[in-house]
């Protein structure tokens, strides 16, 4: 595999200077190809097309920048109000009036909230929200389920052990540089659980300030395990927070709660609602969100004007197009072309996840290597992918006509690596870093 020469070179500079390479996990080149053999820049990006330094055109059947762009990669109107914002003045003495008008569709959109704060990105806001909840409750400890980011508050959940965050996406990180102090604040349970709702949750909730969780990532919980959340922590007067950064405006123009029908006391918003654009956004009951006022929470920037104006052009285009209901479709779509590549090459496949954030594996004696396998084959193919596809509006009848055949063709080979056993024999670099592995084998 041949790697543009000005990628690589960049590459070259940035791990010397920029630990890492990238400020998010999820687009350090080792997490999809090494050696440079992953494009890792790009010159420009619009609708579901990435463009390289070499000018080369990808189809983005991958994660989709972590998910942020559901309406594809640079939408017009949202550009449109991104470009006026900045024309009339990004920011200034003075506040947006964007800010207000986006605070009154939130509430008008969740009527049991009573107030909205910005911010600009996912990890930042959920640690205003546990903020916001310890103020209010004056209690300490947190209860979570699930991946809220890498802010001292979770991190510190593994001072207790090492393995409390195993389970919640993050196996085996340690928690340097998070004070100590914090230790035994933070306490994991596992999704969808009754035996740990009973020995964890009724055992620690007395003295937790808020339970938080995810409503929906790999799928749905019971609606009666939701409402067992949301009866004990009114009990015990502890705030139930939906962390919905991943989750919302995905199946509909809102949070995934809103299809099981069950209200949090916060909701949580972060990439999707400015399609791309840093924005985020608390959306809480009032006497929570009023607490705002008694706790320093303050940023000079959660203050400029692009991230409303674009997350309000982004929210009013979603909710006219039914933008939930066309992920749904396209999911599906992406599903049934796995389904179908598996069932054809005798490959026996493993689909999971929400139609809009569906993943796949293959059941086999190396999957780390086979999925390097299928990167770097699609990647010849001109498409960026990996073993999940987000699905986004711009992923139309042509680029999914091109994503099956690629699929087709890269799994027949599979399939024949496999009979052979010479799948390791043909990886033109060393196998990918696997989840967040990278991070705990140092």
């Amino acid at each position: 595999m041949k790697a543009n020469k000005n990628s690589k070179k960049i590459l070259k500079k940035a791990e010397k200077i920029i630990p890492g390479v990238s400020g998010l996990l999820g687009k350090r080149p080792d997490m999809y190809l090494k050696d440079g053999n992953w494009p890792t820049y790009y010159s420009k990006a619009k609708g579901v097309n990435i463009w390289g330094l070499d000018n080369k055109k990808y189809y983005d059947f991958s994660m989709f920048s972590a998910g942020t762009s559901v309406l594809g990669y640079a939408d017009d109107e949202v550009n449109k109000a991104s470009i006026n914002a900045i024309k009339s003045g990004s920011i200034s003495t003075l506040n947006p009036t964007e800010d207000v008008e986006l605070a009154e569709l939130f509430i008008k959109d969740h009527k049991w909230a009573g107030g909205v704060k910005f911010a600009r990105c996912g990890g930042e806001t959920m640690s205003i929200a546990i903020r916001l909840a310890r103020a209010f409750t004056k209690k300490d400890n947190i209860l979570f389920c699930g991946y809220h980011g890498w802010h001292d508050w979770y991190m510190a959940a593994n001072h207790k052990s090492k393995k409390n965050l195993d389970f919640q996406l993050l196996p085996g990180l340690k928690p340097l540089g998070v004070p100590k102090v914090l230790s035994g604040t933070v306490i994991p349970f596992r999704f969808n659980n009754w035996e740990d709702f009973e020995k964890i949750i009724k055992k620690n909730i007395k003295n937790s300030a808020a339970i938080v969780i995810e409503p929906c990532r790999e799928g749905f919980p019971e609606k009666k395990y939701l409402l067992a959340l949301k009866e004990i922590a009114k009990k015990n007067k502890a705030v139930l927070i939906f962390d919905e950064i991943t989750s919302g405006y995905r199946l509909n123009s809102g949070g995934a709660h809103k299809v099981i029908k069950v209200d949090p006391d916060m909701v949580i918003y972060g990439k999707t609602i400015a399609n791309g654009i840093p924005m985020s956004a608390i959306v809480g009951k009032k006497n929570i969100m009023e607490c705002a006022l008694k706790t320093f929470i303050s940023s000079v920037f959660w203050s400029e004007k692009v991230g409303p104006a674009s997350a309000l052009a982004f929210i009013k285009k979603h909710k006219r197009l039914n933008i939930g209901k066309k992920l749904i479709v396209v999911g599906k779509k992406v599903k049934n072309i796995w389904k179908s590549a598996a069932k054809k090459n005798n490959l026996d496949i493993e689909i999971s996840g929400i139609d809009p954030l569906a993943s796949f594996k293959i059941k086999c004696d190396n999957w780390p290597a086979t999925l390097t396998y299928f990167i770097q084959e699609m990647l010849k193919l001109n498409i960026l992918t990996t073993d999940k596809c987000y699905a986004n509006y711009k992923h139309d009848k042509k680029a999914l006509e091109i994503y099956k055949k690629a699929c087709f063709k890269v799994f027949k080979k599979i399939s024949i690596m496999h009979k052979t056993g010479k799948i390791l024999d043909n990886l033109e670099g060393p196998i990918k870093e696997m989840g967040f592995n990278r991070l705990t084998n140092k």
